[in-house]
């Protein structure tokens, strides 16, 4: 097996249908369709990607709803991914090949989730950290797009570096930092973030770190040792403790045609 970055990168598949970075996803028993699983599995692997807008066509024809895929059926595809390359019975090309077509699906699903086009100007805002050289960047935009289906305005910054946090922070204003963490990054690349958050915000503002971290570091280690104000794999707790309240968006627009 691949280590390195390759490791980074299957944390993330691994890990993602339990995290989506943070997870929105209801508690509630949800099964996916068997079929329509098997359909976005072969276009996620297929050679070409013209397969990806078919499959959610009929995916959406057939009745499930454009958040089910988001955040049911594109999660689990990812995380069965990373199972079967850990058994060795996909390549790492495949699932890197496969983890890139879940996020041109997520893109497609809703233009408007890759951006805040349908944020409400006075909506409250969020910056998405995930930190440099991680690659669990499927989970952010998973979790991107469920915020902004809430209603929230959200700044990703993917790979970022301090300057480039820094600038952001200090030109806009935001409600609340989240910081995306996986299995394996250290308290101090987290509380070198936090660092830059402090110091570049006029205002003082809540930080939350969430994520599969909190499967090997405690609430109290993380907040103690960086600087957070909290720390939950629950994004619903996160914009409850952040004082952050929205309603669903209604609309969706249709997919674009190939």
């Amino acid at each position: 097996m691949a280590d390195g970055q390759d490791r980074d990168v299957m944390t993330e598949t691994t890990s993602l249908a339990a995290q989506a970075g943070l997870s929105l996803v209801p508690q509630v028993d949800r099964t996916p369709d068997p079929q329509v699983m098997r359909d976005m599995r072969r276009a996620a692997l297929a050679a070409n990607r013209e397969g990806t807008i078919k499959v959610l066509q009929r995916a959406l024809a057939a009745g499930i709803a454009r958040d089910d895929i988001a955040d049911l059926y594109i999660p689990e595809l990812a995380r069965d991914l990373g199972v079967d390359w850990c058994e060795d019975s996909l390549s790492f090309a495949s699932v890197t090949i496969g983890a890139s077509r879940l996020q041109a699906m997520l893109r497609e699903l809703g233009p408007e989730w890759a951006g805040d086009q349908s944020a409400n100007p006075a909506a409250p805002s969020i910056m998405l950290i995930v930190g440099q050289d991680v690659y669990h960047t499927l989970g952010a935009l998973v979790l991107s797009g469920q915020l902004r289906r809430k209603g929230l305005s959200v700044r990703l910054m993917l790979g970022a570096k301090d300057f480039e946090l820094a600038e952001k922070l200090a030109k806009t204003r935001y409600d609340a930092v989240f910081i995306s963490s996986s299995l394996g990054e250290s308290l101090e690349s987290l509380r070198r973030i936090v660092d830059v958050v402090r110091k570049s915000c006029k205002t003082s503002l809540p930080v939350v770190i969430g994520g599969t971290i909190l499967e090997t570091e405690t609430y109290t280690d993380i907040t103690t040792l960086t600087g957070a104000d909290f720390a939950t794999s629950f994004p619903s707790e996160a914009l409850e403790l952040c004082g952050l309240t929205t309603k669903y968006l209604k609309i969706a627009p249709k997919l674009r045609e190939i």
